[in-house]
């Protein structure tokens, strides 16, 4: 019998009988490799992942990387994601981590990805010093290892958070100049209102009211917003106002209000410059009331079973309004 010839990739030309035994050994190969995966990487292969017209149906040992590359995309991938990768740049980096050397032809060919779109992929990864390129022709490019990639994208993270973490309190008074910005400008003579949620934003926009008070200031708290107040040194922007000749007026149900600000010895400022405490107010809503023109009403929000309540405020410039709570006000106390 004539022992036929046959070509084998990457193993060159042999006999017919040596074909079957490597041809024989890389499907037993198939069915090793994917117990192994299963149990290394606890994934099961989805063979109808790959079709047999692509590339790794043509070819036994491609068919096998594919394989074995799509149990460790499932396993890694989300990881990769992590650190600012997109999907395809994770795939990419991936691939050239197992595969090595490559060109970008490679890289589309084993990943689906379109060639134009995985040129500009690598030149992501390049940027990010994951990836490096030879000066072959056709260039070819690999990956770091696994953990220096990791440890690389890492670092680059941090660093972007650290620079975000030391610009918040610049970023924090960029964004009260929106919210304090976005309020009508009142030579326009329309009335108009805004809902401010958040504490911060809620505290930023009492504070600017009360620094633009010229001549009364009446406010009515709870226990609750008295006390969030009292931490924010509101009471501190009540008595300079009450100092620059403002008529400030606090009602409040917190009993222990009065006690705060003597043990702080403004008992005889409080008596000179008019600040006035009525503790035990009756408090049915939250408002501060500056000059009669405008207004904010302290409400919470309504969250979602699993998400915390959250502090709102409801401004408004409106006439009736105002006149509606100022009424309120003068009833909680005593004018």
């Amino acid at each position: 019998m004539t022992n036929k010839i046959r070509y084998v990739p990457n193993l060159g030309v042999c006999s017919y009988s040596t074909y079957k035994v490597l041809n024989n050994f890389f499907l037993d190969w198939l069915s090793i490799m994917a117990s192994s995966i299963k149990k290394v990487y606890d994934v099961d292969l989805d063979f109808s992942e790959i079709e047999d017209g692509s590339i790794y149906g043509r070819n036994k040992i491609d068919y096998a990387f594919a394989k074995y590359f799509l149990a460790v995309q499932k396993k890694l991938l989300p990881d990769l994601q992590k650190l600012d990768l997109s999907l395809n740049e994770a795939r990419i980096l991936l691939f050239l981590m197992i595969r090595k050397h490559s060109t970008a032809t490679d890289v589309s060919k084993y990943t689906g990805i379109g060639r134009t779109e995985t040129y500009h992929y690598l030149s992501n990864l390049l940027s990010k010093g994951v990836v490096l390129s030879t000066f072959d022709r056709p260039q070819k490019y690999y990956a770091l290892p696994y953990t220096e990639a990791v440890d690389c994208l890492v670092r680059a993270k941090q660093n972007a958070l650290r620079a975000v973490s030391e610009n918040k309190d610049e970023h924090q008074s960029m964004i009260n100049s929106i919210v304090e910005g976005m309020v009508m400008p009142e030579q326009d003579g329309k009335e108009s209102y805004q809902v401010i949620v958040g504490e911060d934003p809620v505290h930023a926009k009492i504070a600017r009211m009360l620094s633009a008070a010229k001549a009364e200031a009446s406010v009515l708290l709870s226990d609750r917003y008295m006390v969030d107040l009292y931490y924010s040194e509101m009471t501190d922007a009540l008595f300079g106002l009450a100092e620059k000749g403002v008529k400030v007026r606090l009602h409040t149900s917190c009993s222990k209000m009065s006690k705060f600000i003597n043990e702080e010895g403004a008992e005889a400022d409080m008596r000179a410059v008019g600040l006035k405490v009525v503790d035990g107010a009756s408090t049915p809503v939250d408002f501060v009331i500056v000059d009669d023109q405008e207004m904010i009403i302290l409400l919470n929000s309504r969250p979602a079973p699993s998400k915390k309540q959250e502090s709102c405020g409801f401004y408004t410039n409106n006439q009736s309004l105002i006149a509606a709570f100022k009424f309120m006000f003068n009833k909680t106390g005593g004018a």
